[in-house]
């Protein structure tokens, strides 16, 4: 039998980089279609920020094996709708994923096929376990970076196309100073 060999990388928790990591880029350009807002979205567009980074070590796309990445998801919003990830569900849906909080505030909307949704704020030292067939996506709810770890089965895969065309049954707002989730007018069921 061949023997994959162990490793180990170092992970920066102030900064969320995990060296030789894969870096991914999301920036506002990519998010074309997830945000209510649309006049607010084309305006903050002029600007294009970065959305979020992720910092990735993934291994072959085979059952019994892991992936495992960071995400720094920036503070700010759409119009009233925080900076968020695309949110996918797992190619293969019956993979399951752990979330763990490393650095400031945020939270995980995760939806059922159906459309039943769920919010659970999250912070540093909080672990989301987000079990199969749920949709997932994180959100910056706070002032500074939403810094946290995934970590997955390397087959899982992901489904991005699913959410991009019909989105979330939720949305998570700022109104009057306060956190809501509230219905997505833009949801397709």
């Amino acid at each position: 039998m061949e023997y994959k060999e162990p490793f180990g990388v170092k992970l920066d928790f102030d900064s969320g980089i995990i060296e030789k990591a894969k870096k991914i880029v999301r920036r506002l350009s990519d998010m074309k279609g997830y945000y209510v807002n649309e006049e607010a979205y084309e305006e903050l567009l002029k600007e294009n920020p970065v959305i979020y980074e992720v910092y990735a070590i993934e291994q072959e796309e085979k059952e019994g094996d892991l992936n495992f990445a960071t995400t720094v998801l920036h503070p700010g919003k759409v119009g009233n709708e925080f900076f968020m990830t695309k949110g996918h569900y797992h190619a293969k849906l019956d993979r399951a994923e752990i979330y763990v909080g490393l650095k400031g505030k945020g939270g995980m909307l995760l939806q059922t096929p159906e459309g039943e949704a769920r919010w659970i704020e999250m912070e540093e030292g909080t672990i989301v376990y987000v079990p199969p067939y749920w949709a997932h996506r994180t959100i910056n709810i706070g002032k500074e970076p939403f810094i946290f770890l995934a970590i997955y089965p390397a087959d899982a895969g992901h489904d991005y196309g699913t959410i991009a065309e019909k989105g979330f049954s939720k949305i998570v707002v700022e109104e009057e100073n306060r956190i809501v989730v509230k219905d997505n007018p833009k949801w397709k069921d």
